[in-house]
């Protein structure tokens, strides 16, 4: 991971110049959004893709259901498995961009801002990016393309508002995903949560172990898991860690609000653990066991497959699988968190409270050890 130390000077020097997009040649130009012939038809949907390096699901796992490699990836040859193939790719270490492209047969794109009027979508899939991203996907949003952006979406709430009143303006659709939250077990227990509650049933709790080593890249898949699970009216949470970066323990909480019931609170753990769900209610507990100890191929299918099926399927429906208000929901809490354990020493926050111009720590390789992503 040492060779990717300096990915943010290349962000300097990659986008700099290029804050006005409205002055660069091309940005501002339009692609007639996909639109099959006919259901039966063999079009693919064109895919950009945008930062390809370290830390993104595009190079180890999307990529493979769009542009099956030739040669053996994880010791497996792939079929391919999606109507999308990626035509294109843009990352600010051209060495990067070149490999990804010889790798799946994609051309490579010499500024980020190239592929607006030459994709029908785009995947904006690293992590260390992340600060990056409202102006990775200005150009985009304002083509009105659909974007994946993946986790956890944004660093501070302007970001966040910025990217969605973008989408909305332009009639861009955004997926923000992340891979438990379409999980054959999150959504049963949505399923089984949904219906105790036409019942009449009430949560009294919930609780989520979960085995992650850091917050922001995967400690935010049980956030996330569970935000999908209950879509909860989250009125304060807090993170207790030593660090936010590394790990071998940390607890996170919610606290609720419920209509004509009293507050509940949700737990997690995060650290070693086998990731599993409850939740407690008065008609009684549903849980379930997420099973990690799999090969990578397994977890591959379990974990990211689904993501690729809903990106592709809301470029087909124009609709999207999250609203602008569910997504900004869940990017608050993970955010409220965050301001807990860096400002606050872990002590609950109101979400009302989180500061819209406070902005979470930069991700960057120096701080994450490899062994964190196996």
């Amino acid at each position: 991971m040492g060779n990717n130390k300096s990915r943010r000077s290349f962000f300097k020097t990659a986008v700099a110049g290029s804050a006005f997009l409205s002055s660069v040649p091309g940005a501002q130009a339009q692609r007639k959004k996909f639109k099959r012939k006919n259901p039966a038809s063999n079009e693919m949907i064109e895919v950009g893709i945008i930062t390809c390096g370290a830390l993104t699901h595009t190079q180890g796992s999307w990529g493979i259901h769009m542009n099956p490699p030739m040669e053996e990836h994880f010791n497996e040859m792939w079929t391919k498995a999606t109507g999308m193939v990626m035509t294109m790719v843009w990352d600010p270490d051209p060495k990067v961009a070149e490999s990804f492209g010889k790798k799946y047969n994609v051309k490579v794109a010499k500024n980020y801002y190239d592929m607006v009027d030459k994709v029908d979508a785009v995947i904006v899939g690293g992590f260390y990016e992340c600060g990056w991203w409202p102006q990775l996907t200005k150009p985009y949003l304002e083509a009105g393309l659909p974007c994946l952006i993946n986790r956890p979406f944004a660093q501070s709430i302007r970001e966040a508002n910025e990217m969605i009143e973008r989408s909305k303006k332009y009639n861009a659709l955004i997926y923000v995903p992340s891979a438990f939250e379409t999980r054959l077990e999150t959504v049963q227990l949505r399923m089984d949560l949904e219906k105790l509650l036409d019942e009449g049933a009430h949560i009294i709790g919930a609780f989520l172990h979960q085995g992650t080593g850091e917050y922001p890249a995967h400690g935010v898949h049980g956030l996330y898991a569970m935000y999908s699970i209950l879509k909860p009216k989250v009125k304060a949470a807090s993170l207790q860690a030593d660090t936010w970066w590394k790990f071998d323990s940390a607890f996170m909480t919610w606290r609720c609000e419920q209509e004509d019931f009293t507050d509940y609170y949700v737990g997690f753990n995060m650290g070693r653990a086998t990731t599993c769900y409850k939740v407690i209610t008065s008609g009684g507990t549903i849980e379930s066991n997420v099973s990690t100890d799999v090969d990578i191929v397994t977890r591959i299918l379990a974990h990211n497959y689904p993501n690729v099926y809903h990106f592709q399927r809301m470029i087909e429906t124009g609709k999207m699988p999250q609203t602008h208000d569910y997504i900004m929901g869940k990017t608050k809490v993970f955010l409220t968190g965050f301001y807990s354990h860096c400002e606050k020493n872990g002590q609950m926050v109101n979400c009302s409270d989180l500061p819209e111009d406070w902005r979470a720590p930069e991700v960057h390789p120096d701080l994450i050890s490899d062994d964190i992503f196996r």
